[in-house]
């Protein structure tokens, strides 16, 4: 029996992953989501929800979430998903349709109904179906995020989804002992770059920052709110800063569900001591007082596409004496990447140089690319790997590099591709 995949979203590109997996009349739906840094999301390949058999949920970011409510407009499929995936997704869903609701072919009853439906899965758990068998893995990318390996039509296919190898603050890295698989489907988001020694970024980090607030100056860090912005603060704590700190935006509330599920985290007690000694930015009153006081301000966008950052970047960005320390991913398009590539930001329809000093350090929760070719070099059994979640130019060169240096066929294929296992 064959397995037929097809890239419906997320392919030559990040952002509105979905994969199709189908076999003898099951399918599965691997992730579905939506572009996340544009005005108007995108979304993935139309399906019929009633086609569906079964959903993984790799993680609970809009990229690969955002468009997944649409399946439960009726009643929608069985998703298996952690429980801290299930509750953060339900957080960034429910935060996209205040901010992009008339875009978005759902409302929050379909989230609510996509909720009902999860099964929670843990770690090394093994479900078996008749029609198909799936098996969870810490994927070390957020809180809850999994690798999946599915047994579908006597074939084996390995989802990595969003994963990173290395340990972090916050997170194990991922756990990589499969068996022998047919097929793998990998993110490849950093397959043109490594990542620096994180011991010499955490250090620059906390150095950067004493240096700004002892100047007397107000550092913002735009971050994810489901990862990265809590990283950050336990970095800076744990490494000895004790100046003030702020957390703004939807990471308050990531923190709250992340301390809920600490069997997902590297140490609960460290970063739950982090968050406490934190101050939580309660309304705008408190956010002005923030931008007034020397000390180090954490907030979503991580982008700086809206957000809290949105308001803190008017007043932190054109004064030499403040800094704005980018420490997430800037996807195409957006002013975080217009920041770090051009020190510029959008400003009343125009252009305008930015004062503060701008650094950025990596503090990705990837793979970087030398990672990635050591994780495919070590796949058992003989399969073919197909990319994804990674510029196109990265992902076709990373291909071509990764099948002469391994061995292994790699591909990158492009959205509506299919593949046969």
């Amino acid at each position: 029996m064959r397995v037929e995949g097809r890239f419906l979203g997320g392919a030559l590109e990040v952002g509105k992953q979905g994969i199709l997996l189908s076999s003898d009349g099951t399918d599965i739906l691997l992730d579905y989501g939506s572009t996340v840094s544009e005005r108007e999301p995108k979304f993935p390949e139309h399906i019929k929800p009633s086609d569906i058999d079964a959903v993984v949920l790799s993680h609970a970011h809009l990229d690969h979430s955002g468009a997944l409510p649409y399946m439960y407009v009726s009643d929608g499929p069985v998703v298996y998903a952690t429980s801290a995936t299930i509750d953060l997704s339900r957080l960034l869903l429910r935060d996209f349709l205040n901010i992009s609701g008339d875009f978005l072919p759902y409302e929050f009853l379909e989230v609510q109904k996509m909720t009902d439906k999860a099964r929670m899965v843990d770690y090394r758990q093994v479900v078996s179906t008749e029609k198909y068998s799936l098996e969870f893995r810490n994927a070390g990318h957020i809180p809850g995020s999994m690798m999946t390996t599915i047994e579908l039509g006597g074939k084996s296919v390995l989802f990595t989804g969003d994963f990173n190898i290395g340990n972090t603050r916050l997170l194990i890295g991922a756990d990589t002992g499969f068996g022998d698989v047919d097929a793998v489907i990998m993110e490849a988001t950093y397959a043109d770059k490594d990542h620096p020694d994180r011991e010499d970024m955490e250090r620059a980090l906390v150095q950067s920052c004493k240096e700004v607030v002892e100047g007397g100056g107000t550092v913002l860090v735009p971050a994810f709110s489901v990862g990265r912005s809590h990283e950050v603060i336990s970095v800076l704590r744990e490494r000895g800063f004790d100046k003030e700190i702020f957390i703004d935006g939807m990471a308050r509330k990531a923190a709250e569900i992340i301390s809920d599920h600490p069997s997902f985290l590297r140490d609960a007690k460290l970063f739950r001591k982090s968050m406490e000694s934190v101050t939580w930015i309660d309304g705008w009153k408190d956010r002005r007082k923030a931008v007034e006081t020397p000390g180090v301000i954490v907030s979503p966008a991580g982008m700086l596409r809206g957000g809290a950052a949105a308001y803190y970047i008017e007043k932190v960005a054109f004064s030499r004496k403040n800094g704005i320390f980018v420490v997430s991913y800037q996807a195409e398009h957006t002013p975080g990447r217009m920041l770090v590539e051009q020190g510029k930001l959008p400003w009343k329809g125009k252009q305008r140089k930015v004062e503060a000093r701008v650094e950025r350090f990596d503090f990705s929760s990837h793979s970087g690319k030398t990672q990635l070719r050591d994780f495919i070099r070590g796949l058992k059994g003989s399969p073919a790997v197909y990319l994804m979640h990674g510029e196109a130019n990265s992902l076709k060169s990373f291909a071509i590099e990764a099948t002469e240096a391994t061995g292994i066929t790699v591909k990158a294929l492009g959205n509506g591709e299919g593949f046969e296992v």
